[in-house]
């Protein structure tokens, strides 16, 4: 399974000596924990990318926030991840890899704690950042750290296949472990739980893994690292605080505006310095390009979909979160038992047919998904197993078309690459599809009430109050001190609440139905590249 983050961000040809192994001989007690060390780790990585999904409604409520609040819990993650990714594997090759994995596993730990405990949405958002600047470094430093323990290349290739499969399983039980500790304990046992399996980690660390560093590590790009940054960091903050603050207001205009004008000097800058962070003439080879616009694409879609979801299953149909949990179960589950058997199809079909029943299913399922809402939950969980299934059969032969387009001696950089991308387009998705439900609701939910509410003010306040806590039971609920709503008449809570449901699910149903959009573009990308764009010789290669 390839997710917000996912492994493959350096090319770790391990310099370090190591004594000969012959092929097949048993793996020592060394190499086997260090395989558990690194695991665990990574488990931690991915199980964080998902588990806090369904404690959303809980933290929402906790913390009094609207939508944005929301995709602040999921987004904060994801930046951090992406942002310092491609920065982490050069950290790691130049002071070692053991070293780093230790500082980011404790770093982690300590994040995790901050969010547990936090008081507020901002010290949440900070801590959740700090997690995911420290799992982009985890994921990479273990990865190494495998590498460089399986010197031969048949162990590596089962040990990394193993390494693989634990981030899959994270990811499956992230949903269903984040619903039963939510629903059980408390949202914040969801970012606790991390806590004991760092402690093992760290103390398997210490006593089994090597150390293990490049000899000639790159130097670091702080140039393009630092417009990296304002790029994301200032086009995902306008987008999640575009419907708070309004979008014709400076400070938006200006947040998007600055994060458009430093990817522009991001990619400008990299062009002509000699050690890149990110080396964007990669993108000049089209099939590579394509691969890359539909990893993005996918993830943009695929996690923008589960924060939709989430809320459609908490907040509009009233489940408790280990129910949604066990609801979003088909996707993950799938995913994890999907994968495997679509690295099998690529090797025996090759990547390109792969990908091109993935994708169509992707987005048949979010079409299936946005139209199911307003049917029955049965359709939505019909369909999010689809979109489980097109996410595994299309980002393992998206990842394999886009390293055979490449020179080898880039390998490493495309492959960060690729990783960069997943978590962007994750990043972007929980942005974009959240605020998208926003705009709706903020646009259309006074209207849709003015059967239930004839008084326009009392109507107006009724949707502000609705909107700000991102939920159509809203109203209903409590009204607490320093927010009064005009009372409604007998009957009338009812009639507001459908309609306010009724207008959940449409801004649920928009804003799936643009990711499914988005999807449908890349697919149509997809089916233009050749298979001789696919196998052809890429730049730098012969015939280049």
């Amino acid at each position: 399974m390839s997710r917000p983050g996912t492994a493959g961000t350096a090319d770790y040809r391990v310099t370090v000596r190591q004594s000969e192994q012959p092929t097949g001989t048993p793996w020592t007690r060394t190499q086997t924990l260090t395989i558990v060390a690194t695991g665990l780790g990574l488990f931690l990585v991915f199980l964080d990318a998902l588990i806090a999904n369904v404690a959303l409604p809980d933290i929402q409520r906790d913390f009094g926030v609207g939508e944005s609040g929301l995709q602040w819990v999921v987004a904060a993650y994801s930046i951090g991840m992406a942002v310092f990714i491609m920065a982490g594997a050069t950290a790691a090759d130049r002071f070692g890899r053991r070293l780093l994995f230790l500082t980011s596993v404790s770093v982690f730990t300590l994040a995790s704690v901050a969010a547990g405990l936090a008081p507020g949405l901002t010290a949440l958002a900070v801590a959740r950042a700090v997690q995911g600047v420290a799992a982009a470094t985890v994921t990479v430093t273990s990865l190494a750290l495998v590498s460089a323990a399986f010197p031969d290349d048949a162990d590596r290739a089962k040990a990394i296949g193993l390494w693989t499969g634990v981030a899959s399983v994270a990811t499956a039980l992230g949903p269903t472990i984040g619903g039963v500790l939510t629903e059980s304990i408390s949202w914040r046992a969801v970012f606790m739980v991390n806590v004991p399996v760092s402690l093992l980690v760290l103390a398997l660390t210490l006593r089994y893994v090597t150390e293990s560093r490049e000899e000639r590590a790159r130097g670091f790009d702080w140039g393009g690292q630092l417009l990296f940054v304002v790029g994301v960091g200032a086009l995902a903050y306008g987008l999640i605080q575009g419907q708070t603050v309004g979008w014709s207001s400076a400070e938006i205009l200006t947040l998007l505006a600055v994060g458009a004008a430093g990817l522009v000097a991001f990619a400008w800058y990299e062009l002509r310095t000699p050690q890149p962070m990110m080396d964007v003439r990669l993108f000049g080879h089209r099939t590579y390009a394509v691969a890359i616009a539909t990893i993005f694409s996918a993830f943009f879609s695929a996690y923008g979909m589960l924060l939709v979801v989430t809320q459609y299953f908490q907040n509009v149909e009233a489940y408790s979160p280990e129910r949604s949990g066990l609801l979003i179960l088909p996707f993950s589950f799938t995913i994890m038992v999907l994968s495997p058997i679509s690295g099998r199809l690529v090797a025996r079909f090759g990547p390109l047919p792969v990908a091109r029943i993935g994708q169509p299913l992707l987005v048949a399922s979010l079409v299936v998904i946005a139209l199911g809402m307003p049917v029955s939950v049965a359709v939505v969980a019909a369909g999010l197993f689809l979109c489980g299934a097109g996410v595994a059969l299309l980002a393992t032969p998206i990842t394999a078309l886009a390293m055979g387009s490449v020179p080898v001696d880039r390998a490493g950089m495309a492959s960060g690459i690729m990783s960069a991308q997943r978590a962007i387009g994750s990043t972007f998705g929980f942005a974009a599809l959240g605020s998208i439900l926003a705009v709706w609701l903020g646009n259309t939910l006074s209207a849709d009430l003015s059967e239930a509410v004839p008084d326009a003010e009392a109507r107006q306040a009724i949707a502000d109050r609705i909107v700000d806590e991102a939920n159509p039971h809203a109203y209903a609920a409590e009204v607490g001190p320093g927010r009064p709503l005009p009372a409604p008449s007998p009957g009338q809570t009812e009639a507001i609440a459908d309609a306010a449901r009724g207008d959940f699910i449409e801004g649920c149903q928009v804003s799936v139905g643009v990711g499914a959009a988005v999807c449908a573009v890349t697919m149509v990308l997809l089916w233009t590249a050749t298979r001789r764009d696919s196998g052809g010789d890429p730049p730098g290669r012969s015939g280049g």
